[in-house]
């Protein structure tokens, strides 16, 4: 493991990297984006009850719906990414996911909200594997952990500009209308994807190598490895919490105590921008 690491900074320090800053960029607005369509059903459910009761078993099982595909799909999501590349994965995900995201508003009862809610989860596991391979092969090894932190910050972002812009909808145009917005916005930044690779189909110096080194890389070698394990419990860790805020906290203040849409758009995106900041001082 550790040969195959200097391996591939070799690779950087004899092939210097193009770095694309835009890609990025594009990348932390495409992650807000899935965070803030995330953020959509939590938001608006109080609108929602109104036209389609909910009990909160229901919206557990909503949530459940997402996570489970949601987890599964990380690892399928990359395998699809190795397989047709940076470019095309990344624009197939996030016109799945925003296609996914649309649905919502077509709802009429908890079945289909749950169909949609897996589609969703589905769709978005792809979207961190798609951000690491982006950084792997368009940033320098020695840059790569804040590339990071500035793309992980882009959940919080999307997450912190969830509840005052989503909360606005539900007031004036009704909720449906939440979900298509959504949906909206990730088909704009689809086109925008699409506008800036057209034509090019250049690969970064370090693709080749960063494929090298996949290649001698088994996934169970890769469970094996102690760190990998430390990583992957810390993650479990952390992730029980973030997905409590993210999921749970606008109901929370609905329900027990009794903030309207309105309050919860003032207050809802305070965890998330502290997120934020955090992501970037760690990156």
């Amino acid at each position: 493991m550790a040969a195959l690491l200097d391996e591939l900074k070799s690779v950087d320090q004899a092939n210097p990297i193009e770095v694309r800053s835009d890609f990025v960029a594009m990348v932390t607005a495409a992650i807000a984006v899935s965070y803030f369509d995330r953020q959509t059903l939590p938001v608006a459910i109080s609108a929602i009850e109104r036209t389609i009761p909910l009990n909160d078993q229901q919206f557990f099982l909503l949530q459940f719906a997402f996570l489970i595909p949601h987890a599964v799909l990380y690892a399928a999501d990359g395998r699809l990414l190795d397989g047709i590349g940076t470019r095309r994965g990344f624009l197939v995900i996030v016109l799945w996911w925003s296609e996914a995201c649309s649905s919502h508003g077509l709802a009429t009862g908890f079945g289909f909200f749950v169909i949609a809610r897996c589609l969703l989860g589905m769709g978005e596991g792809g979207g961190f594997p798609e951000a690491t391979r982006v950084v792997a092969e368009w940033v320098p090894f020695s840059q790569r952990s804040t590339a990071m932190g500035i793309i992980n910050a882009g959940t919080a972002v999307g997450s912190a500009l969830a509840p005052p812009l989503i909360g606005i909808i539900p007031l004036t145009v009704g909720w449906r209308a939440v979900f298509f917005a959504s949906g909206a916005i990730g088909l704009a930044w689809v086109i925008w994807w699409y506008l800036n690779n057209r034509g090019n189909h250049g690969r970064s110096i370090a693709t080749d190598g960063v494929n090298v080194v996949a290649e001698r890389l088994s996934l169970s070698a890769l469970l094996v490895q102690r760190k990998v394990q430390v990583r992957v419990f810390a993650k479990f860790m952390s992730d029980s919490a973030w997905y409590f805020y993210l999921l749970w906290l606008p109901k929370y203040l609905y329900d027990a105590r009794r903030f309207d849409i309105r309050r919860v758009s003032y207050y809802a995106w305070i965890p998330y921008a502290a997120s934020g900041l955090g992501s970037l001082i760690g990156g």
